[in-house]
């Protein structure tokens, strides 16, 4: 009989919960400010670092010190910290995670977008084939020079001719639909590739923010002390973290498996790192520590959006939301599109607003023969209307003139104009 080891339980947040609750009040405080993006610190962490923080003339705790000459420096206890100070760690405990779960949504907004965008792309280029094959009677050759001439073809500069000679009647609507499906299969075409270079790099991007945390500046501004015993501090509760979740876990835990788990929790760090740490073109290896499996663990987790601030880009008006309803139903020029898109990308709101525009249209839901209709619909020759004639307006009776002409003058000439007047005084 052959027997099999017991699979390793799935690592959860609950699990990472239980091992921080069995650490010291001061490792909870450090390992749940690492984890700022995934969790956020009790009121016990916030009462516990506004005790520790430093004044001029007093310290929480009554820590003592030493003036010039060795002098001891006398600092009397306190037994109730400030409501100033609470308040202070407070703010910047909010500040500091609303930054991090922004950035954390918006990487997600983006990766979300582009996986529907990209999906609707490939809808409508499918749509595209179909009617150069059936109405303009294109053969796959002709379909394979477009694919291969789509990288260097001028598509806005010969939409924009083909536009001109829509409006001058120059062209049939036949040549008018094949011009125009061809161009916009091309364009189509760019916009894939563009986005799937844009998608990959920003996928590796939010991969390496999940694996980050906060760096010895920043967690000094929060706890409010200098930043020279966080260092001890952070490679102590790391370890603390280790060993506490393994047991949790009730796995073992070797001095190898410790030294990887602070080396991930000291390697990676948000705006304190390396300056030479980029994003590379090579998927991301992560290691199998526990605390890069806790950060995983945590990741996997969906980002709880919440409610944006009105961003001041075109006075976030119906300007605003027309484009974005352009770009999502793939109606802006490539030029226009680039430019929006790298504005888009770096405000929160403008990013919800385009994610939300493309949920809207639908251009997921529908089925082929929608997109195919859709797609004719929109790369019709247009039509000009004929302008309704304007009936000519009679000129006003002059009676009615000189009435007019008569009140207007009435304060003036009084009412007894016209009348004979008196042969005598």
């Amino acid at each position: 009989m052959i027997s099999t080891a017991p699979s390793p339980a799935t690592l959860t947040r609950k699990h990472i919960e239980a091992a921080i609750a069995t650490l010291q009040p001061v490792h909870q405080v450090m390992v749940r400010l690492l984890f700022l993006q995934y969790m956020e610190p009790t009121q016990d962490d916030i009462t516990f670092m506004a005790r520790e923080r430093a004044e001029p003339n007093e310290r929480a705790g009554g820590y003592g010190s030493t003036r010039f000459g060795n002098a001891p420096v006398p600092r009397r206890q306190m037994t109730v910290v400030p409501k100033e100070w609470i308040d202070a760690i407070e703010l910047k405990v909010r500040q500091y995670r609303a930054q991090v779960c922004g950035q954390r949504l918006r990487f997600d907004l983006q990766v979300g977008f582009m996986t529907d965008y990209s999906g609707g792309l490939r809808s409508e280029l499918e749509a595209m084939e179909t009617l150069l094959r059936t109405e303009c009677g294109s053969v796959p050759e002709t379909l394979e020079d477009l694919r291969a001439q789509a990288k260097l073809a001028p598509v806005s500069y010969a939409l924009r001719k083909l536009a001109a000679r829509a409006e001058k009647q120059e062209i049939d609507e036949a040549d008018y639909l094949r011009e125009r499906l061809s161009l916009e299969y091309q364009a189509h075409i760019r916009r894939l590739n563009r986005f799937k270079k844009i998608f990959d790099r920003t996928v590796l991007e939010r991969h390496d923010f999940e694996m980050t945390s906060l760096s010895d500046e920043h967690l000094a501004m929060i706890w409010g002390i200098a930043k020279g015993p966080l260092m001890a501090r952070r490679v102590k509760a790391v370890e603390r973290f280790a060993s506490a979740l393994a047991t949790t876990m009730k796995e073992g835990l070797n001095e190898e498996a410790v030294a990887a788990a602070v080396n991930a929790g000291l390697g990676k760090r948000l705006a304190g790192g390396s300056k030479n740490d980029g994003i590379s073109s090579t998927p991301l290896v992560i290691p199998d520590d526990p605390w890069s499996r806790a950060l995983q663990a945590l990741a996997s987790e969906p980002v709880v959006p919440f409610i944006t601030n009105p961003c001041d880009h075109d006075g976030g008006g119906k300007t605003l939301v027309a484009k974005m309803r352009n770009f999502a139903g793939y109606r802006l020029g490539e030029e226009e599109e680039i430019k929006l898109w790298d504005r888009t990308v770096q405000c929160l709101h403008c990013l919800t607003l385009l994610r939300t525009a493309h949920q809207e249209s639908g251009t997921i839901r529908l089925a082929a023969d929608e997109v195919v209709a859709r797609v004719k619909t929109r790369t019709a020759m247009p039509r000009k209307e004929a302008a309704e004639p304007v009936a000519p307006q009679s000129p006003a009776p002059p009676e009615e003139k000189t009435q007019d002409l008569e009140e207007i003058l009435r304060p003036f000439i009084g009412t007894d104009a016209g009348q004979k007047g008196a042969s005598t005084w």
